[in-house]
């Protein structure tokens, strides 16, 4: 019997229908003039071009400087690290901010800034226009959907240039007895800082629709929520405005984020999720090199531990494991979470490189 569920996810399965993301503001009723700045402008084929050239110079550059850095030295195992820098692009944006928000800045964003900013002066974005994954998703020794993440070409939001990053999950066919559930996210983030500024969630379930929007100011240092939500006839909304950290990732987002730290085996890297309003601080420690196979393939991965706690008394709320590839890509293999009963689990099914 669980042979036949297996197999009935099928090709079809795989065939996702985009959502129409771009008109939320407009089912949310939203202030639309007060929220200009927040309008996505693709980008034309010139510019993004020109956009992936300089993307592909700078990874070249990347790598012939890991190359002469590449020289044999004597080992220093007990000499501290040096204390690294936020890349000098950033930092005219973060004391603005900070400085404009000093008097009524929450004091514990001044300590998540403190840990997060030594994060982003490791990271080096691993960004790739045109790269695809899906995943196949399992629950009970079933293969209950599929879940499709997409980079695509980059766009500009209020003179900015950000990475439009896309995902779309979908229940099995067979499934939809038990739960249908169609969903497309997107996050756009900028390209100079890896910060987000919007995300845009369409939940499309069994018995409930749900819009969610949440635009990150990073000049005022605040998030506006916005969420709809329809099941069994009944409207729920929701709006809010909140101040968030100088550093932080949203749910979607930190998972291209992770892709560009070095990922160390036993250090730890932590940062704040921002996510409706709420903030949670996620911990990701890369603890072995594991052998796992994607995609018909054998590949060395890294496992990666992600913890996501509360601030404060930091309760612990739940850990992820992520396995991504220990190249140079850095590509999402696999991951498992355990949930009430049983676990979750994707495995990448289907790859196509960027173009």
């Amino acid at each position: 019997m669980l042979f036949f569920l297996q197999s009935c996810a099928t090709k079809r399965d795989k065939e996702f229908v985009d959502l129409d993301t771009g008109k939320v503001e407009e089912t949310l009723e939203i202030d639309q003039v007060k929220f200009d700045k927040f309008i996505v402008k693709k980008k034309n084929k010139e510019e993004q071009s020109f956009s992936d050239s300089e993307r592909r110079s700078e990874e070249k550059k990347r790598s012939e400087n890991k190359v002469e850095k590449e020289v044999p030295k004597k080992s220093q195992p007990n000499k501290e690290l040096k204390k690294s820098k936020v890349p000098k692009k950033v930092l005219p944006l973060i004391k603005k901010k900070v400085a404009k928000q000093a008097k009524d800045y929450p004091k514990e964003f001044l300590n998540y800034d403190k840990v997060s900013r030594e994060v982003w002066a490791e990271h080096k974005p691993k960004v790739y226009v045109g790269e695809k994954f899906t995943f196949k998703v399992g629950y009970l020794g079933l293969t209950v959907g599929h879940i499709q993440m997409e980079t695509l070409p980059n766009a500009e939001i209020n003179g900015r240039e950000v990475y439009h990053f896309k995902a779309r999950m979908r229940s099995a066919r067979y499934y939809s007895y038990i739960y249908t559930l169609d969903d497309s996210l997107e996050s756009f983030v900028t390209t100079d800082s890896f910060l987000p500024l919007k995300y845009v969630l369409l939940q499309r379930e069994s018995g409930q629709k749900v819009d969610d929007l949440q635009l990150f100011d990073q000049e005022e240092l605040k998030t506006y929520f916005f969420y709809k939500r329809l099941k069994e006839g009944k409207k729920t909304k929701r709006e809010e405005e909140k101040p968030i950290p100088s550093f932080f990732q949203d749910s979607f987002s930190a998972l291209h984020f992770v892709r560009g730290l070095p990922l160390k085996l036993g250090e730890t890297y932590k940062f704040p999720i921002v996510t409706r309003g709420k903030i949670w601080i996620l911990e990701m420690k890369p603890e072995r090199i594991e052998e796992i196979s994607a995609n018909g393939e054998v590949f060395k991965a890294i496992r990666v531990n992600a913890e996501t706690r509360f601030p404060g008394v930091l309760e612990k709320k739940g850990d992820i494991l992520f396995w991504y590839s220990a190249d140079e890509e850095r590509k999402l293999l696999k991951f498992e979470a355990d949930v009430k009963i049983g676990s979750v689990s994707g495995e990448l099914v289907e790859y196509i490189p960027s173009h």
